[in-house]
């Protein structure tokens, strides 16, 4: 779906291993800032960037989120203005920090702060953010966010993600009550599949005409 076009410059936030920035280069991006806290992520990233043979074309950056471009070179990274920001961040509610998934209390605190950094980043003209974001984190209030920020939000592609209470409750005890009670007030949704599992769903984003604060 990612809709990368030859010679443009994107940024990865929360790059991991590397795929979506690989991706990227691959589909013709002349620059890639591939960012992420995490510095094994970051050292497999290389590794899979060379692998691949695009290695030049991506600069690996450690941080969080748009913290990692500070002091980069604007010239030879062009962290002044990016076409495409791509971004799938921790986004799991919880009522306290449990691994790697937490995305805050109601699982928006990092998608929040993508999504209002992304117009001082991106071209005006011809900006573009692609975010996953999931429907157990208050997708109501993400989406009046990106309309807020952008001029064209789409939902691109959603699919369902099956779960169980136990799985949930293995992150932390009594997460999945939790998530209960955040679905009970309307800040995240997530339907009954049956047989004692549930699905919310992944939601495959594209918000274009960036927003000048």
């Amino acid at each position: 779906m990612l809709d990368v076009r030859p010679g443009e410059r994107v940024l990865e936030l929360g790059c991991g291993t590397g795929l979506l920035s690989i991706v990227a280069a691959k589909l013709g991006a002349a620059h890639v800032t591939a960012a992420d806290l995490d510095s094994d992520a970051l050292q497999a990233a290389k590794r899979n960037a060379a692998r691949n043979g695009v290695e030049n074309r991506i600069d690996f950056r450690a941080g969080s989120w748009y913290e990692a471009l500070r002091g980069a070179d604007p010239i030879r990274s062009g962290d002044a203005r990016f076409d495409v920001i791509i971004a799938t961040p921790p986004q799991t509610p919880g009522p306290a920090p449990f691994g790697p998934k937490y995305g805050g209390r109601e699982g928006t605190t990092n998608i929040f702060k993508i999504i209002r950094g992304a117009p001082g980043v991106l071209n005006q003209d011809r900006g573009r953010l692609w975010l996953m974001a999931i429907s157990l984190a208050d997708p109501d209030e993400v989406w009046r966010r990106l309309k807020g920020c952008f001029s064209e939000v789409l939902l691109m592609r959603e699919t369902d993600r099956i779960f169980s209470a136990e799985e949930y409750d293995r992150m932390a005890v009594g997460l999945f009550d939790y998530l209960c009670r955040l679905r009970s007030s309307g800040k995240s949704h997530f339907a009954d599949a049956g047989n004692g599992r549930y699905a919310f769903r992944n939601l495959f984003i594209r918000a274009a005409g960036p927003r000048l604060p």
